[in-house]
């Protein structure tokens, strides 16, 4: 899977993003068959800067054009960015739905009438334990009963284990690179570290340049 980002995208450029990632999203449609009820998927980068957010970010919203229900869920506990990127407050998040300081739905923000997303909350101190925790297990159960679509986005699995914990409670992972930035030693070592932890691997994504500062077509609303 491949897409061709730009900082500053013509009309053009701006058409062929929002193409790659329809074909990203026929791709995990394909993969992801054979799988009843909603679908997770993780989205990880070997290293930071390699735009797993933005693809995140990206995936989600071309899920959510079909007119399907999906969640975005910021699960970089470490160093998170979603919000920042969409301009939504982090006050609260998942983060705080797993300490038990919150519900879900008290915490999620609704993007469009088919996209919401679930920040990260406050940084804890123990980012991998939570999110390998029966509270994350029963969290995502009970957000399948809710959702089409469920799009994680995680921590740079070069970096932190992070992923590696919380990826087996999903239905797969998608690793982002970045041309000219990630190495053949980095992209060796995380598909090794996946495939030993039998992680399904859904699909490498390739950014071909620089990410855009513009997102493909969402709008915000209040919840």
């Amino acid at each position: 899977m491949e897409n061709n980002l730009n900082k500053n995208p013509s009309a053009e450029q701006q058409f062929a993003v929002a193409e790659s990632y329809k074909t990203i999203r026929t791709n995990l449609q394909f993969m992801l068959a054979q799988t009843p009820g909603c679908k997770i998927v993780t989205i990880s980068s070997p290293k930071a800067g390699d735009g797993k957010t933005t693809n995140a970010i990206n995936v989600a919203i071309a899920f959510s054009q079909l007119g399907k229900k999906v969640l975005l869920i910021d699960a970089d506990l470490r160093r998170s960015s979603v919000c920042k990127k969409l301009k939504l407050e982090n006050n609260a998040g998942l983060s705080g739905v797993l300490a038990g300081f919150a519900a879900a739905d008290e915490v999620i923000i609704s993007v469009s009438h088919s996209f919401d997303v679930m920040p990260a909350g406050t940084t804890p101190p123990n980012p991998s334990e939570m999110l390998a925790s029966t509270a994350m297990e029963k969290l995502l159960d009970s957000l399948r009963m809710v959702y089409d679509y469920i799009i994680l986005d995680t921590p740079p699995v070069g970096v932190v284990s992070d992923p590696l914990v919380i990826a087996p409670k999903t239905d797969g992972i998608v690793v982002i690179l970045k041309q000219g930035v990630t190495r053949h030693d980095d992209v060796t070592k995380v598909l090794d570290n996946l495939e030993l932890t039998g992680i399904r691997i859904l699909g490498v994504v390739l950014n071909c340049t620089d990410t855009p500062e513009k997102y493909y077509e969402y709008k915000h609303s209040d919840r």
